[in-house]
């Protein structure tokens, strides 16, 4: 038996070594860890109407602080290997610390190895967009975790403390993350009264002032409501919902029918005050909404469904500890741990080309490019590269395209202020896609040509450049 879950602990340990070496080959990490050397520099986090190098972040600055070491680093590649590192850290930090500490169902009892063989069930059927790509949702989720951790342990008004600043903190993570709030108030009304919610409402609301106060002093108020509140909330619905949701139907069924029937078929066990489930259970139901709203909106995805992500770590925990008191407890376990580690190596056996370090060779040669055309060369997807290159940020793509949608266009003087002074070659990883907004600056005249793992596209220095064209809304 022991043999079985080391295996799947180690299938779980190289799922997320692979999932670190592949970090550093998307675009949108690059323009999501931009905006942290920004905060650690001192430059405009949140660019104004009229001003500043428009990036994609449009969420709260929290995040950002916890990549902070990142910032620190020699390099573009180095600062994104160590931000994989991070944020494969955050997340299953906060998975194996509930699994560890989450209490046992009553009348039943967790061992060490049922907990250690939830932390890795929950790794490997973890969104592996959480594990490979930068989010917001990422931090919010594990501050949600072990917020939810914190009051169910609660044992003075401290932990409580504790629970509402990590639910506030959340919404300092990302707009929509309001869920673990509520779904605390609920859980305290449910299991200590009315006067119990009311105190952590508070508590929540206290907490939240205090953040709430520390951005509007710490950023101008004009662009911080632009980015937070007015760019998000103006993001028009995907065009196709229909399709966008059967796109996404084998995780939508993970997400909502798996969670939902267990709900439905253990409702005696799950909606009573007693259940080491009903709080999950809140958490996913609260979460849900405003998840679901945004998945719909304009560039939505799984990630910013957070309400599975909350459930799943103590609803394995109480499924094993069912599983404990079952006469066949040993083969249940057995076959838990092989169906963990058949998930880890399907997910390994997925990943092209299976890497075993860190995909970071194009930006050697995007190091070589920035330097013989220092400021004459534009990454509209890579900024850390112009970031180590020249000391500053160029316009990222997704933020002009994001500003487009929203109905803030920007005017040509801006579009032009936010790109290098002598611009003649723009620089796309080769096969990427882009929304044709960069290209829409070149020269009719201008040429393609590959270096490595890049297609650039060049012109005279002293030809000027184009005038970006409209895009379609996809």
């Amino acid at each position: 038996m022991a043999f079985v879950l080391g295996a799947t602990v180690a299938a779980a340990m190289a799922w997320l070594w692979v999932c670190w070496c592949v970090f550093p080959v998307s675009v949108w990490n690059d323009v999501r860890l931009a905006p942290a050397f920004a905060l650690a520099h001192g430059m405009p986090l949140y660019p104004g109407e009229h001003g500043g190098a428009v990036s994609t972040w449009i969420y709260g600055p929290l995040p950002l602080l916890l990549l902070w070491p990142a910032t620190l680093a020699a390099s573009a590649a180095h600062a994104l290997q160590i931000a994989g590192a991070i944020n494969l850290l955050m997340t299953t930090a906060a998975i194996a610390t509930v699994c560890a500490a989450w209490p046992s169902p009553a009348g039943s009892r967790l061992t060490a190895s049922d907990r250690i063989l939830a932390t890795v069930l929950a790794i490997g059927v973890w969104p592996r967009a959480s594990l490979q790509y930068l989010q917001a949702d990422n931090a919010a989720v594990a501050l949600g975790l072990i917020g939810n951790l914190l009051l169910v342990r609660a044992r003075n008004r401290t932990w409580l403390w504790g629970a509402a600043f990590c639910a506030a903190a959340c919404l300092a993570c990302k707009q929509t993350s309001l869920g673990v709030a509520a779904a605390q108030v609920v859980w305290l009304g449910i299991t200590g009264g009315r006067a119990a919610a009311l105190r952590h409402l508070g508590r929540c609301v206290a907490v939240g002032m205090v953040v709430a106060g520390i951005l509007v002093l710490g950023f101008d108020w004009h662009a911080l409501r632009l980015n937070l509140l007015d760019l998000p909330a103006r993001l028009p619905w995907a065009a196709n919902q229909l399709h966008r949701f059967l796109f996404l139907a084998p995780e939508l069924s993970v997400h909502l029918i798996i969670p939902a029937l267990v709900m439905l078929v253990g409702r005696r066990l799950v909606w009573q005050r007693q259940s080491v489930l009903l709080l999950p259970s809140l958490a996913w139901l609260c979460a849900l909404p405003l998840g679901l709203a945004a998945l719909m909106k304009t560039g939505g995805a799984i990630n910013s469904l957070q309400s599975f992500a909350y459930w799943l770590p103590p609803a394995l925990l109480v499924a094993l500890a069912a599983a404990r008191v079952h006469r066949r407890a040993t083969l249940i376990f057995a076959g838990a741990a092989l169906a963990g580690l058949a998930v880890c190596t399907m997910r390994l056996a997925r990943v092209p080309a299976h890497p075993w370090r860190p995909l970071v060779e194009h930006y050697r040669q995007a190091e070589i490019l920035a330097h013989t055309f220092r400021n004459e060369i534009w990454f509209p997807w890579n900024p850390l590269v112009t970031f180590y290159g020249e000391g500053r940020f160029y316009h990222v793509e997704d933020g002009l395209y994001v500003r487009f949608l929203a109905g803030h266009p920007l005017t040509l003087g801006h579009a032009r202020a936010g790109l290098p002074p002598a611009m003649c070659v723009i620089a796309l990883p080769r096969g990427g896609s882009d929304y044709g907004i960069a290209l829409g600056f070149r020269p009719a005249r201008a040429q393609r040509a590959e270096f490595g793992l890049w297609t650039l596209y060049s012109w005279p220095p002293e030809e000027p450049a184009g005038r970006p064209a409209p895009v379609p809304q996809h």
